[in-house]
């Protein structure tokens, strides 16, 4: 998906896309205790390494999506609905590859000889996990900066906890709900999941494995 999208309105149909680092928390609370939180003598590379994964997911989410905020360990990106609705094998293909791009910087974080600590073999452990979910949102300026609004925004970063992991296994994944699956065409993709929220309700959507197994027999 080499064309870039057309401009995103202020409101409108929207894919929302977050893609968000699993094992974060951990690999940052490890290279603390491994190098202590005064950093005078220099940033530890363990954050190097997490800047590498973070750029990895950014540079492959474009063109077809715009990065709407960088949220920690998480990528916001969005897309106006009618630059992608009826594009799913375009859309998947994109995603698979930001997967590639993230392993290969994985990869490479874990091979790399001049930040082993303590902290680093846990590089091995991140893994990436992607919702995707259409709905209206609002472009509106908060202070100085414009921010995406309205409840399937909520929704769409509310679905990044969820029960996926322990119910089907799968450490990387990226989760399509019933609206963007239908929208895409995709209805048929992965397998079926759902989630219940008290506040949200119940979320149907499709969910597809994107481990290293799933990468290599997509591409050998």
């Amino acid at each position: 998906m080499a064309t870039p999208i057309r401009a995103d309105p202020v409101a409108g149909q929207r894919y929302l896309l977050l893609a968000d680092i699993s094992g974060y928390t951990a690999f940052l609370n490890g290279v603390e205790q491994a190098h202590g939180i005064d950093f005078s003598s220099g940033i530890p590379a363990g954050y190097e390494v997490l800047g590498a994964l973070l750029d990895a997911v950014v540079e492959g989410v474009q063109p077809a999506f715009e990065i709407a905020k960088l949220e920690g360990d998480a990528v916001f990106a969005v897309a106006p609905a009618e630059g992608l609705d009826g594009r799913g094998k375009a859309v998947l293909d994109a995603l698979w590859a930001v997967y590639r791009g993230f392993h290969v910087a994985r990869e490479h974080g874990k091979s790399a000889s001049d930040h082993l600590c303590t902290a680093c073999p846990v590089v091995g452990s991140l893994n990436l996990k992607m919702v995707l979910h259409r709905g209206q949102a609002v472009r509106q300026t908060v202070g100085s900066h414009p921010e995406l609004l309205g409840p399937a925004v909520n929704l769409a970063h509310r679905l990044l906890k969820n029960s996926i992991q322990p119910r089907l296994g799968y450490d990387a994944y990226l989760f399509v709900t019933d609206a963007a699956a239908a929208g895409l065409g995709l209805t048929a993709v992965g397998v079926e999941h759902l989630e219940d929220y008290p506040d949200a309700g119940q979320v149907h959507g499709r969910v597809i494995e994107i481990d290293e197994n799933s990468l290599q027999a997509r591409h050998p």
